[in-house]
């Protein structure tokens, strides 16, 4: 029989489905577009372990004594995973878009997460971005300028797609977009940029492809490249090439210890870059 205690409770689903009597500080939002308000409780020990800022904060020399606080600068949506992360759960920043990744960097600025900002600046480096959202995530660069490493991540991988596109294919972006003086200045900040930023073919990982490299990060259609040895997470540790994408994953080759070559596939969760 398992006794239930601190190590075997949910204490994320405790704040998200029973907050009292436990939870002990409340974060409220108001959305000025609708006038709504949310809220948010949470346990202030909890943040505490989970940010210095929250530990000065709560149980500082001059500890917070409301048990509301008003937060104006982040989102309830935004504020919500920030928590989700301090409480230990599982969260994919792949699902989230490079807006929803800024807004989190931000929060773990602001709460001193540099193992968080760590993570979200190695998610944002292994994307590939199209043309069709280039100038959106340029913009958002020069938003975020004041955020670094974070704004030179963005930066880096349109860099990266206009340094492997075409004459054609940058001529049609600048044709494509809204005529006008600040997209005209960011497409040529880009341009020089990507001019001044060529990398040393010495810092490009021959496997995975990618400044910084990939190994162990798992595979996605951002990141994914012809050729790369690969492991998968619940099989053995046999040598995997990776030779197509299709709907559902990655096709890949697996070469025995025979030397004999067989085909197979896999989502792309259960496949990690292997570089070293």
């Amino acid at each position: 029989m398992a006794f239930q205690n601190i190590q075997t409770i949910d204490l994320a689903m405790v704040r998200e489905n029973s907050p009292n009597p436990t939870c002990d500080i409340k974060f409220t939002f108001l959305d000025q577009a609708t006038g709504v308000m949310s809220e948010l409780p949470a346990h202030k020990l909890i943040l505490a372990f989970g940010s210095e800022v929250f530990m000065r904060q709560f149980f500082g020399a001059l500890p917070e004594e409301k048990d509301t606080i008003p937060i104006e600068d982040s989102s309830v949506q935004v504020f919500r995973i920030f928590l989700d992360i301090l409480y230990n759960k599982k969260i994919s920043l792949e699902v989230f878009d490079f807006q929803l990744l800024a807004d989190l960097y931000y929060l773990a600025e602001k709460y001193h997460q540099e193992c968080l900002k760590d993570l979200i600046f190695k998610e944002v480096s292994a994307r590939r971005i199209v043309s069709g959202n280039l100038l959106e995530v340029a913009k958002l660069a020069e938003t975020n300028s004041h955020l670094e490493p974070f704004s030179s991540s963005l930066f880096n991988i349109c860099f990266v797609f206009l340094r492997g596109s075409d004459q054609g294919t940058i001529l049609d972006i600048f044709d494509n977009e809204e005529v006008g003086e600040e997209n005209s200045l960011t497409l040529h900040r880009l341009m020089a940029g990507a001019k001044r930023s060529r990398p040393d073919p010495s810092d490009i990982c021959k496997n995975c492809q990618h400044v910084p490299c990939l190994d162990g990060k798992e595979l996605t259609k951002c990141n994914f490249v012809v050729g790369a040895s690969v492991s998968h997470k619940f099989l053995g540790k046999r040598t995997r090439k990776t030779f197509k994408m299709n709907k559902y994953g990655v096709e890949y080759t697996i070469v025995e210890a025979d030397g004999s070559v067989c085909n197979t596939s896999a989502k792309f969760s259960e496949l990690s870059y292997m570089c070293t």
